[in-house]
């Protein structure tokens, strides 16, 4: 044989060492995808309690502000650990529980174990870049369950906001019982009334109206066409939720005050506290409307404002708890916060929901602004805000 027979020869013993090599690793890989697909020792729900208990987290149905079986499963379905079609007798295979496990692991240093679980998040916005999945790992930290999200669009003529909705009702259908939709319209749109009825037709659980914001305010509030906007809330039920400046354009306490009057049978939601934490402390104003008219609910979110806002409850503490208390039964709780490609960092959007569960909660708290105080409510209040004030205005 000569030289150029021996390396050929030499060429098909590595080929042949190459195909007996991914053979047996083919065969090795097939095995551990096979072991991963083991039945597990435990259902589902008995893996959970385990799972949780072993690090430290004993619930019981008392925790949850709605009536949950297996508390285990309900708070894994919080954290978006488990879909909320789980059951706790559903069997789970190796790779199912190594998931769950892990997912677990990676946020329960996070965990903020109030005993307050099931709350309903009742404001924040989504533009078609943002990561939901992300967001409602997020939530789930806090016990927040339930998130209305609002497909906003930018100034000043809520741009984009079609393409916003378009995505959100994606992500509403693939998480049917965590995402509450509400639609949004540009308010000087003369088609405003049709387009609304459209988006309740395809999902809306309420509309968003951010025309009173000074970046978008082209169309008062009052306006005929505007009037064709509550109309159609009125005939299908659905809450409206307005961001209205009544310290910044004092123009809109009359026209929100009309409004209020003439749809008696509207839920409306004025969010922000009615932007009244505006060059001081302005509770009386939103007071006035709230004694007035029955049929209007207030939000706390405060969104680009939250510095502002912590600034005021450490400079007057007792006159925004007082404010609290006495509106209890007409306020819900939200931070406003903008899911965007800008905000899609998983501790970003944990520090800020933790300053806006901290001014509620506690007396004293840190968060990424620092040392800060808060309305320290009592449970009941906060039971209010974080559930059954939302439960009433969306109808659940």
């Amino acid at each position: 044989m000569g030289l150029l027979g021996s390396v050929r020869q030499e060429q098909g013993m590595v080929r042949k060492s190459l195909l007996v090599l991914l053979a047996v690793a083919a065969v090795g890989f097939s095995f551990l995808g096979l072991r991963d697909l083991r039945p597990h020792s435990q259902d589902l729900g008995d893996y959970l309690q385990v799972l949780f208990v072993s690090n430290g987290i004993d619930l019981s149905q008392e925790d949850f502000l709605e009536p949950v079986e297996d508390p285990y499963l309900a708070f894994a379905e919080t954290l978006n650990l488990v879909p909320a079609s789980a059951q706790s007798g559903d069997r789970i295979n190796m790779r199912e529980a190594r998931r769950i496990s892990e997912q677990f692991l990676a946020v329960k240093d996070r965990l903020y174990l109030d005993g307050l679980y099931g709350k309903i998040d009742m404001h924040e916005h989504y533009q078609v870049t943002g990561n939901i999945d992300l967001f409602l790992r997020a939530l789930g930290c806090f016990g927040i369950s339930r998130v209305v999200l609002l497909p906003t669009g930018l100034p000043p003529d809520n741009r984009f906001y079609k393409a916003n909705w378009a995505g959100l009702m994606t992500w509403a259908k693939q998480y049917p019982d965590q995402i509450i939709p509400f639609c949004t319209i540009d308010e000087a749109d003369p088609h405003a009334g049709e387009l609304v009825e459209q988006y309740i037709l395809e999902g809306a659980k309420g509309i968003k109206l951010i025309g009173g914001h000074p970046y978008y305010y082209d169309e008062p509030l009052n306006s005929q066409n505007m009037y064709k906007v509550y109309e159609m809330a009125a005939e299908h039920h659905v809450p409206v939720l307005i961001h209205g400046e009544l310290i910044n354009i004092p123009e809109q306490y009359d026209q929100l005050d009309q409004v209020f009057s003439d749809f008696p049978g509207v839920t409306f939601i004025l969010a922000h506290y009615g932007v009244t934490l505006m060059g001081g402390i302005h509770l009386d104003v939103i007071a006035g409307l709230l004694g007035k008219h029955p049929n209007l609910y207030i939000d706390l979110s405060q969104g680009g404002f939250i510095r502002r806002y912590l600034s005021y409850l450490k400079e007057d503490p007792e006159t925004i708890r007082n404010f609290v208390i006495q509106y209890q039964d007409r306020i819900l709780f939200g931070s406003d916060v903008v899911l965007s490609i800008f905000t899609n960092d998983l501790n970003g959007l944990y520090q800020r929901i933790r300053c806006d569960i901290g001014a509620c909660q506690e007396a004293r708290f840190t968060c990424e602004f620092g040392a800060e105080q808060g309305l320290d409510l009592d449970r009941e209040i906060l039971r209010k805000l974080y559930y059954e004030n939302p439960k009433r205005v969306l109808g659940l």
